[in-house]
């Protein structure tokens, strides 16, 4: 009879057999344990895969990005703003707003090429330039302040000096935002407005140089048509006073003795009909 518990079974037969002991040679536990790390270090490709899927996914892209920071600084660009109109558009005529907003821009602008740069970040108000325009000028310090810059004195004189913090930075860069989109509206607006002013007086003396512009030209065209008629009649004359006349054998040139001399066609027939009447009167 077949007993299965055997010792002279199979490895594989053994290993299948719930009775016989669970035992592995040295070649099987080597496959099981390469077989295992092959798995683990499957799972573990997978994982790093997946999670990179996952980070890229959830990564906000750069319009994303630039759209969440213009979300978050609503609030500092909405101030800026106020601060420009009313804050100093408010009892400033047009001309001096823009040219305030101009010096302003400026100041930025050279600050944010360059914020390491000493000259850039300070400014004296007893400059000329920055007294009539920044001092002078209801509103316009209160943004320069808004930028970043700080009122200090140095040797008994007066500055305002930047203070470079990262929020003075964002505050830098959004100001000058404003800044320029708000000079960029004015240009454009002086534009329009210039192509829709209509002044009567510039219009009829536009109006009248075209009439003698065209008035002129057509005494030059005129001028110009008379000295070509007058020398196609001149080149005629020529060929004509130089064209042979045959007559019988003999050719002659002709001119204007000859023309005269000869004979008119209707002298001929008056003197024929004045004998025909002379005739009847006889009978």
């Amino acid at each position: 009879m077949y007993n299965h518990r055997s010792p002279d079974l199979p490895p594989i037969v053994r290993h299948l057999d719930p009775d016989h002991p669970k035992t592995m040679s040295q070649e099987e536990s080597t496959v099981h344990e390469n077989i295992a790390e092959e798995s683990k270090t499957t799972d573990d490709a997978r994982n790093a895969i997946a999670d990179a899927i996952l980070r890229r996914a959830e990564a906000p892209t750069v319009d994303e990005d630039e759209e969440r920071r213009f979300a978050r600084e609503r609030e500092t660009r909405l101030e800026f703003r106020r601060l420009v109109d009313p804050g100093i558009a408010r009892g400033n005529t047009p001309a001096r707003f823009e040219e305030t907003l101009k010096v302003l821009s400026k100041i930025a602008d050279n600050l944010l090429s360059d914020i390491g740069n000493e000259k850039y970040r300070r400014f004296k108000p007893t400059n000329n330039l920055i007294k009539k325009h920044l001092v002078e000028v209801k509103g316009a310090l209160e943004y320069a302040v808004a930028l970043g810059f700080r009122a200090e004195v140095e040797h008994f004189q007066p500055y305002y000096t930047f203070l470079d913090t990262p929020k003075n930075r964002d505050n830098l860069r959004i100001g000058a935002s404003v800044l320029t989109e708000t000079l960029e509206r004015i240009i454009q607006k002086a534009e329009h407005e210039k192509l829709n002013r209509v002044d009567p007086k510039a219009v009829q003396r536009e109006i009248a140089q075209k009439v003698k512009m065209a008035y002129e030209d057509d005494r030059k065209e005129k001028k110009r048509r008379d000295d070509i008629e007058r020398q196609a009649r001149e080149a005629r004359a020529r060929v004509t006073a130089s064209t042979p006349i045959k007559k019988g054998n003999k050719t002659t040139e002709t001119d204007d003795t000859s023309v005269a001399a000869s004979p008119s066609p209707d002298v001929g027939n008056t003197s024929v009909q004045e004998e025909h009447k002379e005739e009847v009167q006889d009978e």
